[in-house]
């Protein structure tokens, strides 16, 4: 192991070994996106924002640490503002505790700030990088309650593999199963009357920004979701993406879901990404719900995750039907800068989703 570490942001040419180097953390994260060298070239080369960064810590020829930053536009306080994501932070085990996140971390900042970045978040591992965020990078987290939220489809196989007990898991998970679709029916009673209609799409229709325009009204914090930015964000990705439309017999757009399945320790598991509905009719997120977690069923997916900030319209109906919060809050963080310490010195309202995050 050298004692001089170089620092540098990252070419083109470096996507492969970036690739390889990330994959090696597989058995610490599981394979929830890709990560090889298109998903990168994709991230930070075809941004339609501003391209993205990604930095580098090597020793030698070989690289130790990467951090990676991505922007995007954010509605903040009544304006319209160039935002990033910090993410992709990973460092080999045998060069933690040398100070290199924090360097690492400080260059990227500094680069993208000098770009016209005016709010950087990020939302950190808990037991490991967000100490070193607050105590040496200046991130705070921000006043809201972000918190994942869980739907059990098919508890068989998760039981099997936390009870290693095939007989147990037989025993246990129709009785969870049963009263998990229980809930749920109960809380869908009328909605089958409603004029919602949901439609799998491939990607997002002109009229998306409509939407965006009405609903983001609602919201003092909370990214742009306009067509440009969904269409990089889930159709031009390498990964795959389920698209839903939610439109009232008239044709009018009512909102949208994001869904995709990944293994999770060799189990499907799905997500629901993203999503943005009016919120004067309780049925079009319903509906977007039902539709998806049947879809989630035929394809044997084991359980459902969603983030959702506590006590907005989406948590409370998500929670009447069934979705159980998870153990583990979400930290989400911003830097506190001019415009990040106006963002954490209220609890404003704020719409943030698991696809507003990096790592899905």
């Amino acid at each position: 192991m050298s004692e001089e570490l170089t620092f540098r942001k990252a070419k083109r040419e470096d996507l492969p070994r970036i690739s390889e180097f990330r994959k090696t953390f597989f058995k610490y994260n599981p394979l929830m996106r890709s990560y090889e060298p298109e998903y990168y070239e994709w991230k930070c080369y075809k941004n339609p924002i501003l391209p993205g960064e990604m930095w580098l810590a090597e020793d030698g020829d070989k690289i130790v640490a990467i951090k990676n930053v991505t922007p995007k536009m954010m509605k903040a306080l009544g304006n319209i503002t160039t935002v990033a994501e910090m993410g992709d932070t990973f460092t080999h085990p045998d060069y933690q505790r040398r100070g290199i996140f924090t360097t690492l971390s400080k260059a990227a900042r500094e680069s993208i700030i000098n770009k016209g970045i005016s709010l950087i978040y990020n939302i950190p591992n808990k037991d490991t990088s967000l100490p070193g965020y607050i105590k040496k990078l200046n991130h705070v987290p921000v006043p809201i309650k972000l918190r994942s939220l869980v739907h059990i489809i098919n508890s068989k196989q998760p039981l099997k593999a936390r009870l290693r007990s095939r007989l147990l898991a037989s025993a246990f998970s129709p009785v969870i199963d049963t009263v998990s679709r229980a809930i749920f029916r109960i809380g869908m009673r009328g909605v089958t009357k409603s004029d919602v209609l949901i439609y799998a799409e491939p990607g997002f229709p002109d009229d998306i920004n409509t939407l965006w325009e009405q609903v983001s009204n609602n919201y003092d914090v909370m990214l742009v979701r306009t067509k440009d930015y969904l269409e990089w964000r889930y159709v031009t990705n390498p990964d795959t993406y389920s698209i839903l439309i939610a439109r009232n017999r008239d044709g009018a757009i009512l909102g949208y879901m994001v869904n995709k399945i990944s293994l999770f320790e060799s189990i499907p598991k799905g997500f629901i990404c993203d999503f943005l509905t009016i919120e004067d009719d309780p049925n079009v997120l319903k509906k977007l719900l039902s539709t998806s977690l049947r879809d989630f069923y035929h394809r044997k997916v084991s359980r459902v995750s969603v983030w959702v900030v506590k006590g907005s319209f989406y948590d409370r109906i998500l929670v009447k039907l069934g979705f159980l919060p998870h153990a583990v809050a979400v930290p989400l963080m911003c830097y506190k800068n001019e415009l990040g310490s106006q963002i954490v010195s209220h609890a404003y309202r704020w719409h943030f989703t698991l696809g507003d995050s990096d790592g899905i």
